[in-house]
Order: C-alpha cells, then structure tokens, then sequence
C-alpha cells in the first residue's frame, strides 16, 4: 500500500493529476490495424464515460500515434509515452484498474500484466484474453467492439471501489 501511495503521489506531481479522480491504465503500441482499432474503440468509451470524472493514463508509442491522439480526444487523457518494463510496474502500481478493448487480441501481454500487478482489468472479450482474465474475478469481459458495454463495465468499475479490491 505504501509504494502504491508513493508511485501514485509521483505521478500525480509529474503530471499534475488529482489523486482522488480514478486512475485507468491503458498499456499498448500504437499502430494500425487491431491495436488502432482498439483505441478507437477506447475513444468511443471514452466518451460514454464523460460525465465521470476519470484519469485516462495512456501508455504506449509508435507509428499510428496521431491517429490515437485522434481517436482520444477526451479530457482526462495523459500520454506517458513509451515506458520500459519499471515504467509499466509503477504505472501499474498506480493505476486503479486497467482498460482495453482487445480487437482480435491473441494473447493480451499488457493485461497479463497488470493483472500480475494486483490490477482489475476491463477487456474485450477475444479468445486470447479470455484465457487469461477470469470474468467477475480479475476483471471484467465485454463483447468484443462493443464500446457502450465496456462503457459499462468501467463505469461499474468506478462506482464500485469494493469490487475493485476483491479484483486486485
């Protein structure tokens, strides 16, 4: 819990974010094609959840960045960048739960991940992920594309800080 609170505080200082607001990590390359089409999904999301007052923390570069940014416009949105392997722990360790839509995702490494972090997780539905999140224990499935359920399981998330802790 303290090095929770210490990587949450840091990343608070950094990009002056409000530690009382959710914190959703978001971990992926950006590029064409699946991931793209992830995010935009994610963007969508986003702005089915505006009414709440969420911290979106991006983590992730490459070729199709503008076309992210793009997709992404939402307030709450911070872009970490690219982080090495001691980026994406401290993220993890600070972040209440993580997000991804998982368009054809084979596997989900990021979710793995953050679920070995302690995170809930909130994914779409793809064969890959659904061998590594067990739904309504680590975290929550959604039909694959379909932003206003994923809409909906964040918001559920959120609302619900006890679910979140039996997840982690």
């Amino acid at each position: 819990a303290a090095a929770r609170q210490a990587h949450r505080a840091e990343l608070a200082a950094r990009h002056n974010l409000s530690p009382e607001a959710p914190w959703i990590a978001v971990a992926a390359m950006m590029r064409p094609g699946d991931k793209l089409d992830s995010y935009r999904i994610l963007g969508r999301t986003m702005r089915l959840l505006s009414d709440l007052s969420l911290t979106w923390l991006i983590a992730g570069d490459g070729p199709a960045r503008g076309a992210v940014e793009a997709a992404l416009r939402s307030s709450g949105v911070v872009y970490l960048g690219a982080l090495d392997h001691g980026g994406i722990d401290r993220l993890h360790a600070a972040a209440d739960f993580a997000v991804w839509p998982a368009i054809r995702e084979a596997f989900g490494m990021a979710l793995l991940e953050a679920q070995a972090a302690g995170l809930p997780v909130v994914a779409g539905d793809s064969p890959g992920v659904a061998q590594i999140v067990a739904d309504g224990e680590t975290g929550l499935l959604t039909p694959s594309g379909d932003e206003t359920m994923l809409a909906k399981a964040v918001r559920r998330l959120v609302e619900e800080p006890a679910l979140r802790q039996r997840m982690r």
